[in-house]
């Protein structure tokens, strides 16, 4: 996935998010086919047949706030 900014300017990149985390909360809404897809530029994510290239944009698609799933949340 893409580097993505947060609202502080700070970024949010695959390494500081909790992947697993998030998967399973949109699994837990949505009940939807989830796919981690490879790609030329990193790794996306398909939720059925849609295709996600940050994050935090999939996290907003299933109104979430990706800086919940960050290790650092987690870690509190």
């Amino acid at each position: 996935m893409k580097r993505d900014h947060d609202n502080n300017g700070q970024f949010a990149s695959e390494g500081e998010v909790n992947v697993d985390a998030l998967l399973a909360a949109i699994n837990e809404i949505s009940e939807s086919e989830i796919h981690r897809v490879e790609s030329d530029d990193g790794q996306r994510v398909s939720v059925d047949g849609r295709d996600y290239h940050t994050w935090r944009e999939l996290a907003e698609a299933f109104e979430l706030d990706v800086r919940d799933f960050s290790f650092t949340e987690a870690n509190r």
